[in-house]
């Protein structure tokens, strides 16, 4: 099985993000504005004026994002130093977990960037785990594994767990175990008055339930969640490609199986450019026997020239294959300057998101494949469309249940474009097209924590009927809109 994550995925055959290390932070005390040296005196963490924040972000897009000042948080006293320093003086304020948020959100131009990568302790309990927001997925999964025990999230290593939580939180568990917010049991946060409260079923409930869904950056800062966690050692794998000419076959067995089969199976179906052809391709985990899988896959592996391959792993040598870290250390499996030893490069990209309610017709599949063969022909860099089967434990939740609105639908679709500089416009106008072309066939909602700042209407997209109800907690909470961003609840 190669070992690819969902990024990776995207870019065969692409032009490779060029990697940034990350410079020096010079303190630049004296030259800092008066301010600064009020929230210095009032924090244990370093409080750091860098000429940018590009260091920060994974998306190299936003890289010349400048804020005043970075807080390296040490504890959540910091946070509510930092959010009530930001208060008094009217200056803007961001978290950052794992900067890997697609519009660029987790910098503030000219503000203060709260940056969570110390809280990152993990502590696993019987059925539960205490977990910092900074803490990135790969080291969530490891600790979590010596344990016997997992929750689910995503495959990317280095993503932060704190906006992933927040926004939804969908991954390879995700049809066995639910959505990384389903798992949340409570969590503690700084709200805009700058005090640490607890947010659970019986303590601030309504917070509670926006949190979960509500997406990162709206309601405070969270120094810590609880997570139900789920026993598990192995699970099996499959990975499979077709040649192009089967790609049209290949979607339709899959939207067949995937969404609908046993929650057992999460599977991923991808679409992408390649190196002179098209690629079409499809992955899943499942939680029982190879033997098992490969008989309830058949009908993909039936599909013409199916090349398959499946196997048994332990549970987190499984999900560094997923990462693209079965040949590298753990320590290596973080973003490149942003952890000691990080290997992995950044990228620029743009994205955008839709979801199927209903299977996709002949018509709906050929757009798909058009919408690739159209980035093929274009050149200037790469593009995907990434398909997450949902159904099982996601779909048994209430869409009103949780502020993730989105249990109706069989499948989410991620489209993606990886480029140059120079081929910015033209990736911007493929995702614009290929967008437009897919509206016939998708719920025009969209999923939050692949956020899109091109994106109209996204009050709905992303929340649906859930988003009055959002507001009132936002006023509620945060009622001077000190967390604010282009596309925050109430603006």
């Amino acid at each position: 099985m190669p070992g690819l994550t969902r990024r990776e995925l995207a870019r065969r055959g692409a032009l490779a993000g060029a990697a940034l290390a990350m410079p020096g932070w010079a303190a630049a005390e004296a030259m800092a504005p008066a301010p600064l040296g009020k929230l210095r005196r009032a924090v244990r963490g370093p409080v750091r004026t860098p000429p940018s924040s590009g260091q920060l972000l994974y998306n190299e897009r936003y890289g010349g994002i400048k804020p005043l000042a970075v807080l390296l948080a040490a504890d959540a006293g910091d946070v509510q130093a930092a959010v009530r320093w930001a208060a008094r003086n009217d200056v803007p304020i961001t978290a950052r977990s794992g900067g890997h948020g697609y519009a660029g959100y987790a910098s503030a131009r000219g503000g203060l960037v709260v940056d969570l990568r110390r809280l990152d302790r993990i502590s696993v309990g019987s059925g539960r785990a205490t977990i910092g927001p900074g803490a990135q997925l790969v080291d969530v999964y490891r600790k979590l594994a010596g344990a016997g025990a997992t929750i689910p999230a995503g495959s990317c290593p280095s993503v932060g767990i704190g906006g992933h939580a927040l926004g939804g939180g969908m991954g390879l568990a995700g049809r066995r175990f639910g959505l990384t917010c389903d798992n949340v049991a409570s969590l503690r946060i700084v709200t805009a008055d700058g005090r640490l409260v607890t947010a659970d079923a019986d303590t601030n409930p309504d917070l509670y339930w926006a949190c979960r869904g509500g997406g990162g950056g709206n309601f405070g800062i969270v120094t810590s969640f609880q997570m139900r966690t789920h026993a598990v050692g192995s699970a099996s794998w499959f990975f499979v490609s077709w040649p192009w000419a089967s790609a049209g076959a290949a979607l339709a067995a899959w939207q067949s199986l995937a969404p609908s089969t046993t929650s057992r199976l999460t599977s991923i179906f991808s679409l992408g450019t390649g190196s002179g052809s098209p690629t079409v391709t499809a992955l899943g985990q499942y939680f029982g026997s190879e033997s098992q899988l490969r008989a309830l896959v058949r009908p993909l592996r039936s599909v013409s020239g199916a090349r398959f391959s499946s196997g048994t792993s332990g549970y987190f040598a499984l999900q560094r294959r997923w990462a693209g870290c079965a040949t590298i250390s753990t320590a290596a499996c973080h973003t490149r300057g942003t952890e000691p030893g990080g290997t992995l490069p950044r990228a620029r990209f743009a994205a955008k998101s839709d979801y199927v309610a209903d299977p996709l017709s002949s018509a709906g599949r050929a757009a798909l494949l058009g919408a690739i063969e159209r980035r093929q022909n274009q050149g200037a860099g790469s593009g995907a469309l990434l398909l997450d089967a949902y159904g099982g434990a996601i779909n048994r939740v209430s869409a009103d249940a949780t502020a993730f609105v989105h249990r109706d639908v069989m499948f989410g679709i991620q489209e993606l474009a990886y480029f140059s500089s120079a081929g910015q416009s033209r990736a911007l106008s493929w995702l614009q097209s290929t967008h437009a072309a897919l509206g016939p066939y998708t719920t025009g909602a969209g999923y939050q924590n692949y956020i899109d700042p091109t994106l109209r209407s996204w009050q709905q997209a992303y929340y649906g009927a859930n988003y009055d109800r959002l507001v009132e907690v936002k006023r509620r909470y945060d009622p001077d809109g000190l967390f604010t961003f282009a596309q925050a609840i109430g603006s």
